[in-house]
């Protein structure tokens, strides 16, 4: 009877809005989602347009770096096109400054290119158990001649106890190389010193590279970690050195800083661990970062 139908209107009506609530939630739910794609969207918008203010930057001064050397190249170059009747000691030192800024523009373009490889990660890693002072001695050999040019003293000190790390020798060589020519190029002439020190932390091993240098004021001192910031207000180096060291080092789980105060020199120092299943802990962590 009439009663029955109300009771079936009242289902069917309870039902429809059940259905409503349902279809409601599943809006809502909708909408939530396109919030958060659409938060993903512009924060990958804005990284990507940051990457590019980035890429922009760094051509920039990629370019500025190479004119440098190219312009003292070719006002060197015309001035011996243009006078041939220079005498021989000029036109020699002309021709050295000519080679050592070819040599300059030649290293600039291979850091250039070294970091792109290692920001993009196309670079190649050859990991090997290694002794950490092994590669400290070849370094220190193969930069003798500059201690020797600038008259700077060097002394290398090792524990007896130094555990093998698992790193890449030739990239390993790289960073120490870089910390011994900053060392060098920072030192006072004749009476420089240089102190390097290999020792094993907990877990780790350690290597210090001290100067005697002017020192890095405390606002710099982790500037000079950036692509091209050089280390004095005269520009000597590419300014890539200690920015491709550091990303070498922690590619390995490691760490690279320094210490400094004006005017009493500079010790730069990066550690190594021991577990090679940290080896790629450091980039893990600039991820994060």
């Amino acid at each position: 009877g009439r009663g029955a139908l109300e009771v079936r209107d009242l289902v069917e009506i309870l039902d429809e809005a059940s259905q409503v609530r349902a279809q409601s939630r599943r809006l809502e739910q909708k909408s939530r989602e396109l919030e958060a794609a659409t938060a993903e969207l512009r924060a990958a918008n804005e990284r990507l347009q940051e990457l590019d203010r980035l890429k922009d930057e760094f051509m920039s001064t990629v370019s500025h770096e190479l004119r440098t050397p190219l312009t003292s190249i070719r006002a060197v170059s015309e001035i011996l096109l243009d006078a041939p009747e220079i005498g021989a000691d000029e036109r020699q030192r002309f021709l050295a400054i000519i080679v050592k800024e070819t040599e300059r523009l030649t290293r600039l373009i291979n850091q250039t290119l070294d970091m792109a490889r290692i920001e993009s990660g196309s670079a190649e890693w050859h990991a090997t158990e290694l002794d950490v002072r092994d590669v400290v001695r070849d370094a220190v050999e193969a930069t003798s001649q500059l201690f020797r040019e600038k008259q700077v003293r060097i002394s290398v000190t090792a524990g007896a106890d130094v555990p093998p790390v698992r790193s890449d020798r030739d990239r390993l060589m790289q960073v120490v190389l870089n910390l011994l020519a900053n060392a060098v190029k920072f030192s006072p002439a004749g009476d420089g010193r240089v102190e390097v020190r290999i020792g094993a932390r907990p877990e780790a091993v350690q290597v210090d590279v001290r100067d005697n240098g002017p020192g890095i004021p405390r606002e710099h001192q982790e500037a000079i970690f950036e692509r091209f910031k050089q280390l004095g207000d005269t520009p000597q180096g590419s300014g890539l050195g200690l920015a491709i060291s550091r990303r070498i080092v922690e590619r390995f789980g490691g760490r690279l800083w320094v210490e400094s105060a004006v005017g009493e020199g500079s010790t730069f120092s990066f550690t190594l661990p021991l577990d090679p299943r940290q080896a790629t802990g450091g980039e893990a962590r600039r991820a994060a970062g």
